[in-house]
């Protein structure tokens, strides 16, 4: 009988132990899906990151589309923030987690009201960017050729003025 109660108070002295550890070496998280900032960095959505990262800088993914060049998948990703800006974000599927895309600050951070990948050439899309209230432009129209991904081109389609 001795054995037996012996055995139960290593069981629950180690069950006691390894929840304890557990419970110390783990972060808390909040649920939730990550926290993307303007730079397109996953976050942990714990604590810390709320108070590190203002609600401004939050970014939630609005549209991924993805495309292939060379034989290598990428995805190209908007994110929206609270003030109905959006962040356009490259990477590569189970390689390389999304950076924010270069040579296109036109269309970072600002108002996009349409974003949609060209069916006649998959590696071109169509960003219509709105303007800003303190601009003579109500919207501007661009073509995003990322057929070279690590050079994507901007070029300007179409621009509607106020008035």
């Amino acid at each position: 009988m001795m054995n037996l109660s012996k055995f139960i108070a290593f069981t629950l002295t180690g069950f006691t132990l390894c929840s304890a550890t557990i419970s110390i070496v783990s972060k808390p998280t909040i649920a939730g899906e990550p926290i993307r900032d303007r730079n397109c960095k996953f976050h942990d959505p714990t604590k810390e990151t709320y108070q590190k990262i203002t609600p401004q800088n939050r970014g939630n993914s609005w549209l991924t589309k993805m495309f292939q060049v060379n034989n290598q998948r990428y995805y190209l990703r908007m994110l929206r923030f609270p003030d109905s800006t959006g962040v356009f974000c490259l990477g590569i599927p189970n390689k390389q987690l999304p950076k924010r895309l270069i040579n296109a600050e036109l269309i970072q951070n600002k108002l996009i009201e349409k974003f949609e990948q060209d069916a006649s050439q998959p590696t071109n899309y169509i960003v219509t960017v709105k303007g800003s209230k303190n601009e003579n432009i109500l919207r501007t129209t661009y073509r995003l050729n990322l057929s070279n991904p690590q050079q994507p081109k901007l070029t300007k389609i179409l621009v509607v003025y106020k008035r």
